[in-house]
């Protein structure tokens, strides 16, 4: 008895383990071109499913506010040649004329929110956003070079592209900065950069370790300075 207990057992812990093993090779990734259509798709989506709110931030649309009230962000959206998204907020400030521009060698201050999403085939990732850091959320201080701006000092090891994001560095060019002091409030976020997997980490390793993570920052930026100044 206990022999055919045994056998039994071995058998069913067979077939599960043959089960689990089928399910792992029948799980699918997405080519890369494929992830770049669901990229494009998505943020297409996000575009016309959210809007600013009073303050700037990005929000979704709900049964209460719709795009009867507010415009969608499809209405101010611009893609750029590369591929990445800017949308300017109308009802910000929309900075001052300086020389210095964001460039990823001079220094920034920036009050911002870094959210991502992974989009799925068919393109409805936008659905669920993850945020990977935020100033207004969490200190509500703005930030000398964030990460994804710039490579950290103290790290020896990782390569800049483990921390910045290219797409979000070429898109805040787009952008002038409002000549805020550190811990001021931001009166309304200046707008949003929208950067699709392939113009981010796409599936090389990262800081935020995940990959075909597209990108987008909500934000106000408060500074450019040159690259021997601290911005505070």
């Amino acid at each position: 008895m206990i022999k055919k207990s045994l056998l039994a057992a071995c058998i069913f812990s067979l077939l599960f383990f043959v089960s689990c093993g089928s399910d792992d090779n029948n799980a699918s990734t997405l080519s890369v071109d494929e992830q770049n259509t669901a990229d494009d798709m998505a943020i297409v989506n996000f575009l016309n499913n959210y809007y600013f709110d009073d303050l700037g931030k990005v929000t979704k649309f709900s049964d209460t506010v719709t795009p009867n009230d507010k415009e969608p962000l499809s209405k101010n959206a611009i893609k750029s040649p590369l591929g990445y998204w800017v949308v300017k907020n109308p009802k910000a400030d929309q900075g001052i004329n300086t020389s210095n521009i964001a460039d990823g060698k001079n220094n920034i201050l920036i009050h911002y929110s870094l959210k991502y999403f992974v989009a799925t085939e068919g393109g409805n990732g936008y659905s669920t956003l993850n945020t990977s850091s935020s100033t207004i959320d969490n200190s509500g201080v703005a930030q000398e070079d964030p990460f994804f701006y710039k490579k950290p000092k103290n790290d020896t090891i990782q390569s800049e592209n483990y921390y910045v994001i290219k797409g979000i560095v070429d898109g805040l060019k787009d952008f002038k900065p409002t000549n805020k002091s550190k811990n001021d409030l931001y009166h309304v976020l200046q707008g949003l950069i929208i950067v699709p997997s392939r113009l981010a980490y796409g599936r090389e390793s990262n800081y935020i370790n995940s990959k075909d993570a597209t990108f987008i920052l909500n934000f106000e930026l408060y500074k450019v300075c040159l690259q021997d100044q601290t911005c505070n």
